[in-house]
């Protein structure tokens, strides 16, 4: 690890740009007639699993800087305004991206301005984490507190969803609370509870790592992973249905324990690339993640790079697009890389 970054988290994040460049290039680029067969469904169902990886990793970073206030001695007020501050800076974000993709596409989809992305989620997300689990001041208060949180948006989700509630809301508002609203495709509820759980993973992190058990965390990760996964299935099918209505694959708790189990996996499989010689163009990556998912989007869904592209291409054509996408956006993350590092260099040269 270089920079006292922790090598892992990028790894966790590398993996899901791989995966999100991917997902987003075959329905972005594919013709229609191509995108009805079954391997797009299984596309689909995996495209999912990246965003809740960099939901659980932001928790993760945020319970880390907050920890490190812990131990400075730092009051929880501070602490408070620290997490406030990153959740709205991440929503500043999140609301320049949707404006560049508003003028991107000529300004023709206003409405495009009120979706609820990833980076939306991610700073709302990150918003009640930060307000409601990390100041307390003792650490077991704060990771009952993110898991309670956890466990309060995945079970409220089908009640936000179908309570009929978001009607009565702004539509800026509503895809905040239903997934059904139209351009809400991470709502927070239940997609939240992964940030949650990466504030009590982060947390539990901070205090092993002094210790030395880094390696004992993420294999308990890797096995309640395991563990999961079947959990949620079999609850899926035995448990009786306690809300009005059931939906598996968009708001039911069974299937977000599925989700929790792959991303405990996928973190337990960062921690062990990360063991191995060498960085690696995936770590690699994932250490500008934020600056690939902005590039790519635009290079795949706006207007002015490849918009001939946009559901142009036969399978095999899309697939070699893809490998030159992914290889770009390595040159273009190194390229920034680089860039940090001259930077870096400068401010001690003039320091000295």
């Amino acid at each position: 690890m270089t920079s006292g970054r922790l090598g892992y988290l990028d790894w966790g994040r590398g993996l899901c740009v791989l995966l999100m460049i991917a997902t987003h290039a075959l329905y972005g680029w594919v013709r229609p007639e191509d995108q009805a067969r079954p391997f797009f469904r299984w596309m689909w169902l995996i495209g999912g699993f990246p965003g809740a990886v960099f939901l659980f990793i932001s928790g993760m970073v945020l319970a880390l800087a907050a920890e490190s206030m812990h131990r400075r001695g730092e009051r929880p007020g501070a602490v408070f305004r620290a997490g406030v501050m990153r959740g709205l800076e991440i929503l500043g974000y999140a609301f320049a991206f949707r404006f560049w993709m508003y003028a991107s596409g000529r300004f023709g989809a206003p409405w495009d301005l009120l979706r609820v992305d990833i980076l939306n989620c991610i700073g709302a997300s990150l918003l009640v984490v930060g307000i409601a689990a990390l100041p307390w001041p003792r650490r077991g208060a704060r990771i009952a507190a993110a898991t309670a949180i956890a466990a309060a948006v995945s079970g409220l989700a089908p009640l936000t969803w179908d309570s009929g509630l978001a009607q009565h809301l702004p539509m800026g508002l509503a895809g905040y609370l239903d997934g059904r609203q139209p351009g809400s495709f991470f709502p927070p509820f239940p997609w939240a509870g992964f940030a949650a759980l990466g504030a009590a993973a982060g947390v539990i992190l901070a205090a092993w790592r002094t210790h030395g058990r880094e390696a004992w965390l993420f294999t308990a990760m890797g096995i309640l992973g395991v563990a999961l996964i079947p959990l949620g299935l079999w609850a899926d099918r035995n448990l009786p249905a306690v809300y009005p209505r059931y939906d598996f694959w968009h708001t039911s708790p069974a299937y977000f324990a599925v989700k929790t189990g792959i991303v405990l996996l996928t973190m337990a499989a960062a921690f062990v690339l990360d063991r191995l010689p060498g960085q690696g163009p995936i770590r690699q990556l994932g250490r500008t993640s934020l600056l690939v998912y902005w590039v790519h989007l635009e290079i795949v869904y706006g207007d002015h790079v490849v918009p001939r592209a946009r559901g142009a291409l036969t399978l095999g054509e899309a697939v070699a697009a893809i490998a030159v996408l992914m290889l770009a956006m390595l040159a273009l993350s190194y390229a920034r890389t680089a860039r940090w590092t001259r930077d870096r260099s400068r401010d001690a040269l003039a320091k000295a």
